[in-house]
């Protein structure tokens, strides 16, 4: 993600808190195909431009405050960067309401003890947090489980297990 992107984001956070505004904000270039292609025009007038995210903010129920933030976007020639402001909005969302998003990968579909040990070591090692999970399956890590809170990866998978091993024995 783009510095600019998150600078973006942190001003519009600052400007609103209605998070299900932005949502739908972050949702408009996949909604309407050419909504970017056709604000990025160079071609395309100021003033034309102003009308269609008049049109669209109208349409989409958006408010005042951000109708003028997408019109910003379109003067700086930065509308193209809106998926990017909108995930980024999203992570300041998360760190103001102390949420702690994390995807939890098993070799196989967990069973209860094993998704409650996931959890339990998340809200241990990140105590005070919302957590919110999303569980999904990859066979090739072969067993165990392998857990990724934005940059960080907790990994005790069976592959990374072997993975250990091949460097231990390739470096003797």
């Amino acid at each position: 993600m783009r510095q600019q992107a998150i600078n973006y984001a942190k001003a519009l956070f600052a400007l609103t808190t209605d998070k299900e505004t932005v949502d739908v904000l972050g949702t408009l270039p996949g909604k309407i195909p050419s909504f970017i292609r056709v604000l990025s025009d160079p071609l395309l007038s100021g003033v034309k431009k102003g009308e269609i995210i008049d049109d669209i903010s109208k349409k989409a129920g958006l408010s005042d405050e951000i109708r003028k933030f997408l019109r910003y976007l379109c003067d700086r020639r930065d509308i193209a960067l809106l998926a990017e402001i909108a995930e980024a909005y999203d992570a300041c969302w998360d760190q103001e309401n102390h949420i702690l998003r994390a995807e939890i990968v098993f070799a196989k579909e967990p069973e209860k003890e094993e998704m409650d040990q996931a959890v339990h070591f998340l809200e241990k090692t990140y105590p005070g947090r919302d957590i919110r999970t999303t569980v999904s399956v990859q066979e090739e890590l072969l067993g165990g489980l392998c857990i990724r809170v934005g940059h960080t990866e907790y990994d005790w998978s069976y592959e990374d297990r072997l993975r250990q091993l091949a460097r231990k024995l390739t470096v003797r």
